[in-house]
């Protein structure tokens, strides 16, 4: 089974599945519909986002990147970032307390 199979798409949402958790952190599935957005935000844990499929315009501290499939980003605590799906795109995102 690919782990991108594990949540579907939501029209006009975002979906989201918790893979695991424990007291170190979270693993959580995300699917962005087509056009779908996280506004700004910041996070208490380090955070590790892998793209699974489509593309992803990831904005980290004001620069904002396309991801795709098989890309990955890592941040600090704290960090200033935002999400948009220009087409649909599936993420993990996994968060490692302190």
């Amino acid at each position: 089974m690919k782990i991108k199979d594990e949540l579907e798409y939501a029209p006009g949402q975002i979906a989201n599945k918790v893979i695991a958790r424990n007291a170190s952190g979270m693993v959580v599935m995300m699917a962005f519909d087509k056009d779908a957005a996280l506004a700004t935000h910041t996070a208490p844990a380090v955070a590790v986002v892998q793209i699974l499929e489509g593309v992803c315009a990831f904005t980290i501290n004001g620069d904002e990147r396309m991801l795709q499939a098989g890309d990955y980003i890592v941040m600090q605590p704290g960090t200033p970032h935002s999400l948009r799906a220009p087409e649909r795109f599936k993420m993990l995102l996994t968060k490692l307390n302190a």
